[in-house]
């Protein structure tokens, strides 16, 4: 598995490729141009794109790369909802002055899912406290997880917005910590800021709770 992280748009997210033999963007944030520039030279078969929770931020340019590329889309249960109806007050598309997009979502992800690719896997974890549906996805080869909002290397995602949760964040990142405790997590990607390590789940989660 091979993972390039790209600069997603102004807001400062983080959008990850990852090819290992098909090609998934995880949070294709706000800017088109990287993702496509990005995926120009590969050998694309079966394009996915997953985001990890429902903010504009996150999922602001799926719907021009789909109209471009193709592929599938991919979100939680309970964010799906917000992505199909269009609904502003949870995918806060307002807040980067930009108007809610609507759109089918291919698959509704839920817990213990997983994303095949024909070199590696993507296991779904319900991480639920920034969004209702937020997810985290651990891909075991590697020992490598994309942690969304959820989890940053240095903190966690904002809990005032609506559907947020305070007391769910607190279980997910317990459920975190569990998971590297059994199985180890070699690589942080989170949805904002630089790359982390497993440690930083037991860390972050001292410094908030």
């Amino acid at each position: 598995m091979e993972v390039e992280c790209l600069m997603a748009g102004s807001a400062g997210s983080n959008c990850f490729v990852v090819t290992g033999g098909k090609v998934v963007v995880i949070d294709p944030g706000l800017n088109p141009r990287a993702v496509l520039d990005a995926t120009r030279e590969l050998h694309i078969v079966d394009l996915v794109f997953i985001n990890t929770h429902c903010h504009f931020d996150h999922c602001g340019c799926v719907p021009e790369l789909r109209r471009r590329l193709g592929g599938k889309y991919l979100i939680h249960e309970l964010d799906a909802p917000v992505v199909e109806r269009g609904l502003d007050e949870f995918m806060l598309a307002g807040l980067f002055g930009e108007e809610p997009f609507r759109m089918e979502v291919s698959r509704r992800l839920k817990e213990g899912d997983v994303v095949e690719l024909s070199e590696c896997r993507l296991e779904v974890l319900h991480t639920p406290g920034h969004t209702p549906g937020s997810i985290c996805l651990y891909e075991p080869e590697s020992k490598s997880l994309f942690t969304g909002d959820t989890l940053f290397s240095d903190g966690v995602g904002r809990t005032d917005f609506p559907g947020g949760s305070v007391e769910d964040l607190k279980r997910s990142l317990e459920k975190l910590i569990r998971l590297h405790e059994k199985r180890g997590v070699e690589k942080i990607y989170p949805g904002h800021g630089p790359v982390g390590s497993g440690d930083d789940i037991s860390e972050v989660y001292e410094m908030y709770f």
